[in-house]
């Protein structure tokens, strides 16, 4: 039974759900980079935290990077490295849009045991296909 105390420090405490960022990035996938890639770069969001019932956002790590290949060859490279390494293919979207407005194709794996979800999304700017990737807890 939860307490009033115990209540009221959880409503003060407030924490950010999953894993921290330095957890995240020790996983062999946060690293996970299209052979050949170029202009490769390493996000890191630590999350918010927020006080009260919210909880705040979890923590994400991600790359991005650029390549002249196809997106269907970068897609290929992630679901293949994924599944050898017990993942999940759980989202296959081919219809979702960049914040700059381009058409993007979007796939997510699960990997339930650790609660972990890796997202891509990939899109092409010209003769160039670009990426983002995301790793983030699912607690």
């Amino acid at each position: 039974m939860v307490t009033a105390a115990s209540m009221c420090l959880l409503l003060l405490t407030g924490c950010v759900p999953g894993q921290s960022i330095d957890s995240l990035a020790k996983q062999p996938e946060a690293a996970l980079t299209y052979p050949g890639s170029t202009d490769v770069r390493i996000n890191h969001d630590r999350g918010r935290v927020q006080f009260g019932l919210d909880g705040g956002d979890v923590a994400i790590t991600g790359i991005c990077g650029k390549t002249t290949h196809q997106q269907r060859e970068v897609i290929a490279f992630y679901s293949h490295a994924l599944a050898a390494n017990g993942w999940t293919q759980t989202r296959d979207n081919p219809g979702v849009n960049t914040e700059a407005g381009l058409l993007a194709h979007a796939v997510q794996w699960d990997k339930t045991k650790l609660h972990l979800t890796y997202f891509i999304k990939v899109w092409t700017e010209g003769e160039t296909t670009k990426y983002d990737t995301q790793l983030q807890s699912l607690l």
